[in-house]
């Protein structure tokens, strides 16, 4: 039986967190956020290759200095365990045709530098400047409005509401009206993809609140934006609460007019089961979209209810989406003179071409893009990551709505490699000589964002900062089902910081009256920040393990053995995530669980925290282990099973293969085992368990039955049925990339690989 919470908060992205942070210290409220991805902190999440880390959402964050309301709250909401690392100096520059532009972290030196480039605009240059100010200070007065009681709400409406012309203006026509230089206008709106509308659609007063933010330069998480969410999961659980991943909200639940809790399907278990959760509180961070669309009925009293909210949806566009191509790089960045600066590149002046820039992103021509650096920015110098992104229509990708990620077929992989080496030109542009250093590549495309945080076609900016959103009354924390609130960006601002004041506002009103005046009061106070309690254990998928024995197979694998508190249940093939240090995880497959026995088989090749962790954790060390996670899944039918690992990538196959042997089926499956020599071959260790195995040695010349090169080698000769050939594949993220290209090619159909 689900236990009852003080609040439910559906989704775990930065309006989500601040709610449940705040509504836990200063509300002392139980918590539970509910999220659909394996990986908390939605935008703010991170995920890794071979050791290495991408940054999927937040790439970098103004307004941080010590002493300013962001900061602060940031501190408070991660009980003061967030550190941030400032950008370089110079830390935006905007590429065009025949010239570049660096922005320095100084506003008045940034004015300056305009001012030097196009002397005959100066007065326009230095008005500019101070609209910025104001309309950002519009939009603040407007955010405040929804934390105040209505009589001084009312009062500040009308504030607001002269000033609304001024602010409501399209970015584009403020620069025509004000400036005569293309390249001046073009200049001043490089950053719009930061807000995801094209100048002459976006609401100046949202140029402002993003550009402006960025006038005393720019941070970054030390670590990486994947702490945010572990740091604020800790305040969370402090107060009894906990975030729990892999659960799929469907429903809001509604007894007797008022929101009561949630049903979603929990795939945190071997088989995924609905399950409903209850409390008094509901707050919903998945947008206002799909909380008045899916979560909640659309007809009846409720539809009746919420019909204006929803024609209001209706009457503003959903924004954009973009694909990303994450990349790993042979050699630090300072070989190609890169300081970790963020790169605006365009190949025209032009910057509202969104249509164009996808027809020719499809084409792989991409006209413009944004190039950034991970691993610089979060003092990261073991791996040498960059992202280039490039916002456009995902319409462009209707074709394959509604298909299954990794069953797209050959057409759709034709494009992603297109669109990839598009990117990687004009990435070149700006930074010759990139793509010679590019050793892994993978691109995420709007079906990815869609999959993995349910923003309809991937567009992630929610609703899109238009003039007309900003005229309208604005969405806010309150809704009119009793019991249900809105946060994140569609009730505040778009980014980051935009949904953290979303969150701040909606936990003021929670709290009731002047709740936001406790709030404010306790980040004010720096005595406050600091975490003084640890709480309980409410997180009902974590079980306490303790390092029974370590085993060396090879000179770079490591088997662990645990002793858990408890025995919990896991597919075949399912994972769990290992706690390796405060507020850092670590996704391992299970390579077996048996009671309370657990055994994991960690390399330390790629030398991250998890090599680190493995090389020196000792029998006796106690750590926390989630499980179980994963859709990784033997299927059931009489087919041919062909398992292609290298490495570590053997464990899930290892359950696979005792469960085929339990029901008599282990003939049905073959294992293709690679790794560089004999010395790196851990099969030996689970010889008694492995069907009939072909191992491929890269680096050594063997007789058969073992193949000589590498284990994709070995594929490219296989001859199969595709329509009766299941393929498992499991390692190196290359390797897995390389071995389904060649077997989509070769026409497999059923190709199951995951990720994580």
């Amino acid at each position: 039986m689900a236990r009852d919470w003080d609040v439910i908060i559906i989704g775990s992205g930065m309006g989500g967190l601040s709610s449940a942070a705040l509504l836990a210290r200063t509300g002392a409220k139980r918590v539970l956020v509910l999220e659909k991805h394996s990986e908390p902190g939605g935008f703010t999440h991170a995920f890794r290759r071979d050791g290495a880390s991408w940054d999927v959402g937040l790439h970098y964050v103004g307004g941080l200095e010590k002493g300013n309301m962001e900061r602060k709250l940031f501190d408070f909401i991660t009980g003061g365990a967030l550190d941030w690392n400032r950008m370089p100096y110079e830390f935006e520059r905007f590429v065009y045709p025949g010239f570049s532009f660096s922005v320095p972290s100084d506003q008045e030196q940034y004015r300056k530098r305009l001012i030097a480039r196009y002397p005959d605009e100066a007065a326009a240059i230095t008005a500019y400047f101070r609209d910025i100010d104001w309309a950002a200070r519009w939009h603040i007065s407007r955010m405040r409005e929804q934390m105040m009681p209505p009589f001084i709400a009312w009062a500040m409406s009308l504030r607001r509401r002269l000033g609304m012309a001024r602010a409501t203006q399209t970015t584009g026509a403020y620069l025509d009206r004000h400036f005569r230089s293309d390249e001046l206008k073009a200049l001043l709106a490089s950053q719009w993809g930061d807000y995801g509308v094209p100048p002459h659609e976006s609401a100046f007063v949202l140029h402002a609140l993003v550009v402006g933010s960025y006038f005393a330069g720019a941070w970054f998480p030390a670590g990486g934006a994947g702490r945010i969410a572990r740091a604020v999961e800790a305040v969370i659980e402090a107060q009894d609460g906990a975030i729990r991943v892999d659960q799929d909200v469907v429903e809001i639940v509604i007894e007797n007019g008022r929101a009561v809790g949630v049903r979603a399907i929990d795939r945190h278990r071997a088989e995924p089961q609905e399950t409903i959760y209850r409390a008094p509180v509901i707050i919903s961070d998945a947008g206002a979209p799909v909380t008045f669309l899916r979560l909640l009925p659309t007809n009846g009293e409720i539809g009746a209810k919420t019909a204006a909210i929803r024609a209001r949806i209706a009457a503003l566009s959903t924004g954009v989406s973009a694909v990303s191509l994450y990349v790993r790089l042979a050699h630090p960045l300072t070989a190609l003179g890169v300081k970790g600066e963020n790169y605006w590149i365009n190949t025209s002046l032009t910057q509202d071409n969104l249509q164009q820039n996808t027809t020719a992103t499809l084409n792989g021509e991409p006209m413009s893009a944004f190039l950034s650096f991970p691993s610089t920015k979060s003092g990261e110098d073991r791996f040498y990551t960059a992202e280039i992104i490039t916002m456009l229509d995902p319409d462009g990708f209707a074709a394959w709505q509604g298909t299954e990620s990794g069953r797209r077929g050959t057409d759709y992989d034709a494009l992603k490699t297109r669109i990839s080496e598009g990117l990687l030109r004009l990435a070149d542009l700006a930074v010759p000589g990139f793509s010679r250093e590019v050793v892994y590549k993978e691109l995420s495309t709007p079906l990815s964002i869609e999959h993995f945080t349910s923003h309809p076609m991937g567009r992630f900016y929610g609703l899109a900062g238009t003039p007309e959103r900003y005229r309208a009354e604005p969405l806010t924390a309150l809704t009119p089902i009793p019991g249900l609130f809105l946060t994140g960006s569609d009730m505040s601002s778009l980014g980051i910081v935009g949904a953290m004041i979303g969150g701040m506002a909606t936990a003021g009103r929670v709290l009731g009256g002047m709740g936001v005046m406790p709030i404010l009061k306790q980040i004010d106070n720096p005595e406050s920040i600091a975490l003084t309690s640890t709480g309980g254990d409410a997180h009902p998928d974590r079980i306490h393990i303790t390092l029974r024995n370590k085993t060396a197979l090879t000179p770079r694998v490591w088997r662990l053995d645990y002793d858990c508190d408890r025995a919990v249940p896991a597919a075949p093939g399912q994972y769990g995530k290992l706690e390796i240090a405060p507020y850092e995880w670590r996704a391992y497959s299970i390579a077996d669980l048996c009671d309370k026995r657990l055994t994991l088989l960690i390399s330390n090749r790629t030398g991250g925290d998890g090599s680190h962790y493995a090389d020196t954790v000792q029998p006796g060390t106690s750590s926390l282990f989630e499980m179980p996670l994963g859709a990784y899944r033997l299927v059931e039918n009489t087919h041919r099973k062909v398992f292609v690992a290298t490495g570590t990538g053997l464990a899930p196959f290892l359950p696979m293969f005792r469960d085929l042997a339990r029901k008599n089926r282990l003939e049905m499956a073959e294992l293709y085992f690679g790794c560089p020599t004999p010395n790196d071959d851990i099969t030996g260790a689970f010889a008694e368990i492995l069907p009939r195995t072909i191992r491929c040695f890269s680096r050594a010349r063997t007789e058969a039955p073992d193949c000589s090169g590498r284990v994709t080698k070995a594929l490219a000769a296989l001859a199969f049925d595709p329509d009766n050939t299941d393929f498992y594949i499991c390692g190196a993220a290359a390797m897995v990339a390389e071995s389904r290209s060649i077997l989509e090619k070769a026409g497999a159909r059923t190709i199951l690989t995951e990720p994580y």
